[in-house]
């Protein structure tokens, strides 16, 4: 983790203050804990947004997502609602089951075979839906928004190669 102890290292930004036992690792290992201190004060960031939400609607940040994804797209099946929300189908169906017994979300089947269900929000899931603030719609989409393109699509290239790497085993 990146310290404030007054040591700074070649190559790294001005303001960056570093420890010493980041510099005994060189300037990668400089910018990768720096970036990673502000990946976590950007994820710590939404998070406390998230919560501020979650109390005053009794429903959880993932929810609520759902929620808002299906005010957004009525009709969505459970596969694309995972899609949406980064989770696993049977995590959005283990999500939808609390949200129908609730009494916000009914599954509808339409097709002949009954095998494709679609979620649509109950009269009482689009009231609440109407005050639930679009995911990350408030400062850090306006943030992303006002960012000059080149930087956005640094931003989006980074942001992705880390995806990646993560996505790989160990080395």
């Amino acid at each position: 983790m990146v310290k404030a102890t007054g040591t700074k290292s070649e190559g790294a930004p001005e303001h960056l203050v570093i420890s010493a036992q980041a510099t005994e690792s060189g300037p990668e290992m400089v910018f990768a804990e720096a970036a990673f201190s502000k990946l976590l004060q950007l994820v710590r960031a939404v998070q406390s947004g998230m919560q501020g939400i979650e109390g005053s609607h009794g429903l959880s940040g993932s929810q609520l997502w759902a929620l808002w994804q299906l005010s957004a797209q009525p009709g969505l099946r459970v596969t694309q609602l995972a899609v949406a929300q980064h989770i696993h189908t049977s995590t959005a169906s283990n999500l939808l089951d609390k949200l129908e017994t609730r009494g916000l979300v009914r599954r509808e089947r339409r097709d002949a075979d009954n095998r494709v269900v679609r979620l649509y929000l109950t009269e009482t899931g689009n009231q609440l839906a109407k005050g639930i603030p679009g995911p990350l719609q408030g400062r850090l989409r306006h943030a992303l928004r006002e960012m000059p393109p080149p930087e956005l699509e640094a931003l989006l290239k980074g942001v992705t190669s880390v995806l990646n790497s993560m996505s790989e085993p160990l080395r």
